[in-house]
């Protein structure tokens, strides 16, 4: 018999009205808007001073500027690689994740990013050092519950469905990946939470592609004991996992990657409006 969370699961729902945080606002939790930004690079810099200097011109500069320039971003999110796939070096060093909150932010980025003006630069961000490995724009279908908090690791799955999957099968693969596989990963991994995305758009993936679907699992706690132990669990088998129609057991998964929460970044309050004088 399989093994189901009791949280009932969350779809995503349309949000109205202004999201943008107000001053004192704390930055929007991870995973928690309709859209997901994220950006995947490498930074080659190997001495001390260089890494620190990169970090805090990334969350000092760069990022407070991406946030002022589209206030559809509700926050930002640094994560560092954690650990990496054993198959391969499929994960960028870092990663940054843009809460976007809703359609028309996306579209406003998406008209933006290919016509913007450039960023502030710093001996960091120097080409020969910077390798961007994903730009890609998620739109969140599922989560297996509400955004609770920050968690200190997160363990990101690429998935592809198989390529010949018919549109019956699909729905079939998206309903059991939903409603039984990511809540019964949550559940026997002692995960605190997943969520679900499928790509928007991707604007930067090498070959052979940006995997169509994603998810995000998020785990409160960040010892080698503990990760070893949650990888475990999510890797045995036993009948605590329901299998799942063919086309879930065709699937690939072209990354699995953990990260570490390094730092967030609100979204500024708009500057006070000004008064004429009388």
């Amino acid at each position: 018999m399989s093994t189901h969370a009791s949280e009932p699961l969350i779809p995503r729902e349309d949000s109205g009205g202004d999201l943008s945080p107000g001053p004192s606002a704390a930055p929007a939790a991870p995973f928690s808007s309709d859209f997901l930004y994220w950006i995947a690079l490498d930074f080659a810099g190997s001495d001390p001073a260089d890494i620190e200097r990169f970090n805090r011109f990334y969350d000092e500069t760069h990022v407070p500027e991406v946030l002022s320039r589209h206030s559809g971003f509700a926050a930002a999110h640094r994560y560092a690689l954690r650990r990496p796939d054993p198959r391969g070096d499929f994960g960028g060093g870092y990663l940054t994740a843009y809460e976007v909150q809703d359609e028309q932010a996306v579209t406003e980025y998406l008209t933006a990013t290919t016509a913007g003006e450039p960023y502030s630069t710093d001996p960091p961000f120097r080409p020969e050092l910077l390798t961007t490995r994903w730009r890609v724009v998620y739109e969140k279908v599922a989560e297996t519950a509400p955004s609770t908090g920050t968690p200190d690791l997160i363990y990101i799955i690429g998935i592809d469905p198989p390529s010949d999957i018919a549109d019956d099968e699909l729905a079939e693969f998206d309903a059991f990946y939903t409603n039984t596989h990511m809540p019964e990963a949550v559940s026997n991994a002692g995960l605190s939470r997943g969520t679900r995305y499928k790509v928007r758009r991707a604007l930067e993936h090498p070959a052979p592609g940006c995997p169509f679907y994603l998810v995000v699992y998020e785990l409160a706690g960040d010892t080698d004991e503990l990760l070893a132990e949650t990888q475990r669990k999510m890797g045995r088998e036993g009948p605590w996992w329901t299998q799942g129609p063919t086309s879930w057991t065709r699937r690939t998964t072209p990354w699995r990657l953990w990260y570490r929460h390094i730092s967030s970044t609100p979204q500024p309050p708009p500057p006070p409006a000004a008064h004429r004088q009388p």
